[in-house]
């Protein structure tokens, strides 16, 4: 059994594209194509129906990618063994997270993490959705929630709880006025970045729940900064997101006897009988704050 061939099988199969596994492995798309077709032929049925504009499995290509990946991922479970058998961290490490976080975490985690691990190599991927941690071969995922955990063996680790805010800039209280109680937040003007249009406030013990008006909506938290800085109006936002721009007289923090909702972040990351030592010390940087 050539692993080679499972792996470039297993490679089409999920990027559903010949030219995409071609890229990953690094190879030749002719090389590819040939090496799929070597297998095909050992095993006497077709995996792929392929044409010029789609690629997809076969009922046999279905359930042969399963064992494959079985295959694939206790193989990799073996390459980490041996990794492992040493104390010290060394390797690349793939981390997965949304592009709000990484301002946040590149200095409070990936920093300190880089300087007292000096033989790992660290990948930060960033997007706004939640990536594959076994199909695009990350070690970990830094994210908002855990979702929903579709492989159970996933798991879930809380590393920060962090308590949202209301935030404008020092224009906007000259020209509007300051927001001072909950009960006035109807009168002001929102910058939208979620769908939400309510949520609970509690000041002075007394839970109310709000409804803000908004003219100005985006999907971008970090731009949604930047335009309460602007002035377009007020944002609400993790507090580490606005701290630096409260700390520089960019923004003002309103309302801040107020308790809002908490958002939680977790560390997700493929459980294995054989952690990586550079995964294990990356995780020890992790602490609930």
């Amino acid at each position: 059994m050539d692993l080679n061939l499972l792996q470039i099988f297993t490679a089409i199969a999920e990027h559903k594209s010949f030219t995409k596994a071609a890229s990953q492995l690094k190879m030749d798309k002719s090389t590819v194509s040939s090496k799929l077709s070597h297998l095909e032929a050992n095993l006497g049925v077709r995996l792929l129906h392929r044409s010029t504009r789609s690629v997809s499995l076969t009922e046999a290509g279905e359930g042969y990618l399963r064992y494959c990946q079985q295959i694939m991922e206790t193989a990799l479970e073996a390459q980490q063994f041996t990794a492992n058998l040493g104390d010290e961290a060394v390797g690349l490490l793939r981390v997965s997270t949304t592009n709000y976080l990484a301002e946040h975490f590149i200095r409070t985690l990936i920093k300190p993490f880089i300087k007292e691990n000096p033989k790992v190599e660290v990948e930060l991927d960033l997007s706004y959705s939640s990536r594959d941690l076994i199909k695009d071969r990350f070690d970990v995922a830094l994210r908002v929630g855990t979702g929903s955990l579709k492989d159970s063996n996933l798991v879930a680790k809380k590393i920060l709880e962090a308590e949202l805010g209301l935030f404008c800039s020092p224009a906007f209280v000259k020209e509007h006025g300051e927001l001072k109680r909950v009960e006035e937040m109807a009168n002001f003007d929102f910058i939208k970045y979620t769908n939400r249009s309510t949520f609970e406030v509690s000041q002075n013990g007394v839970i109310h729940e709000v409804v803000i008006n908004s003219r100005f909506k985006i999907n971008d938290i970090l731009s949604t900064r930047e335009a309460a800085v602007l002035g377009l109006g007020i944002a609400v936002m993790p507090k580490f997101i606005a701290s630096e721009a409260v700390k520089n007289k960019q923004l003002v923090n309103l309302l801040a006897d107020c308790q809002f909702p908490l958002i939680t972040i977790y560390a997700v990351y493929h459980s294995r009988k054989w952690m990586p030592a550079k995964l294990k010390s990356f995780l020890d940087f992790l602490t609930v704050k």
